[in-house]
């Protein structure tokens, strides 16, 4: 038996999937920003850490709206690693 979505799931699907894009186009933008910024790209790693947190935590609401409650649980733990990271490069930048 499938289990088709519709009204606000399939939106709510439909709006994290767009803003999962967005923030992957932010990051690859960002990639590229440190590969020509070599010295100064300093606070780019905590902005791509945070991005990478968010896309991971949309793709983890996505899962538990699918009842993928393992693959959820998992997308929010690395949520918390990359956050975790985030914060430690913006305190080394302030050094």
């Amino acid at each position: 038996m499938f289990y088709t979505t519709s009204g606000s799931h399939k939106k709510a699907k439909m709006i994290i999937d767009y803003s999962n894009i967005v923030l992957t186009v932010c990051v690859a933008a960002l990639f590229i920003i440190i590969l020509f910024m070599r010295s100064k790209s300093g606070v780019a790693f905590p902005l791509i850490f945070a991005a990478g947190a968010t896309v991971n935590f949309l793709t983890g609401i996505k899962k538990f709206m699918d009842r993928a409650m393992v693959s959820g649980i998992i997308l929010m733990i690395v949520t918390g690693v990359l956050l975790i990271m985030s914060v430690l490069c913006l305190g080394a930048l302030q050094r």
